[in-house]
């Protein structure tokens, strides 16, 4: 991004960049405590790959950018002073987990992520499987937060440490890394369970379900979906998690009844929200 301004460019630093991976969304902002120039004309162009060794904006698997509906290179005018946007607010560590109520009651049980009380088929277990707590606050910061997945480790050795940017993406990545919902490996599990997508029943008490749902809406203002859309991951878009980095059952998984179990779409937008704003369950 640039102007025609030799006063002004090169100005603009490193952009921060999130990922939402519920709406597969990728935002760059600009860093804290910097603006772009007010009333200037700047240019914004997205670096296409030709090659396999070119710069340019890939997916996970290497795949280039490709030509779609929207235009890679894009001028645009700033206003003449700094506009806030609104924020939702994360929820809390209760909202999350401990509660009957809280978003990860569907991942806790005999069957699930619980502390201690596990047992599959009658057979106690001596923990909870990968050793994962989402029962209460301390469990989860203890097994979750900056913790590789079990299903992420490779032959080489981690030392429990999560890789913050390794030659393959989801290679010793953390279950749940504070800031950064995209490089979270539990949010992927969740993503891959498409009941995740629905919205709450009308009956729900959750707080997370207190907000409206539609997976037909998206929850990035100037990105609409467009008609007959749905954020509801396809087919090939699981198969391709799954063959690249995404181990396992989908989560949550069924009971030992089969009863199929869900954090809904509103659960998964909250657990977003909750890593985005550091995942903190300390007291």
């Amino acid at each position: 991004m640039y102007t025609g301004d030799p006063d002004v460019s090169p100005g603009v630093p490193p952009f921060e960049v999130s990922y939402d991976p519920i709406e597969r969304v990728v935002e760059y902002r600009t860093p804290p405590g910097y603006a772009l120039a007010p009333t200037t004309l700047y240019r914004l162009e997205l670096n296409v790959a030709q090659g396999p060794d070119d710069a340019g904006i890939r997916a996970f698997d290497g795949a280039p950018l490709a030509e779609g509906d929207l235009p890679l290179e894009l001028s645009f005018f700033t206003g003449d002073g700094p506009t806030n946007l609104p924020v939702p607010p994360a929820p809390s560590c209760s909202e999350m987990l401990g509660t009957p109520s809280s978003v990860f009651r569907a991942c806790t049980g005999a069957e699930c992520h619980q502390r201690g009380g596990n047992s599959v088929g009658g057979r106690a277990l001596q923990n909870a499987p990968y050793g994962l707590w989402l029962d209460d606050a301390r469990g989860f910061t203890l097994s979750a937060v900056n913790r590789v997945a079990g299903e992420t480790e490779t032959a080489d050795q981690s030392g429990g440490r999560p890789s913050e940017r390794g030659a393959r993406f989801g290679a010793h990545m953390a279950l749940v890394d504070p800031r950064n919902p995209g490089g979270s490996y539990l949010m992927y599990k969740l993503l891959r369970n498409l009941r995740n997508f629905e919205p709450c029943p009308p009956d729900s008490d959750a707080p997370a379900c207190a907000e409206a749902a539609d997976p037909a809406v998206s929850s990035h203002a100037a990105l609409p979906l467009g008609e007959g859309e749905q954020i509801t991951p396809s087919v090939a878009e699981l198969t391709r998690l799954q063959e690249w980095f995404v181990r396992g059952a989908p989560m949550p998984r069924p009971r030992g009844d089969g009863r199929p179990l869900a954090i809904y779409l509103q659960g998964l937008r909250a657990t977003a929200r909750f890593i985005a704003a550091g995942a903190d369950c300390e007291p």
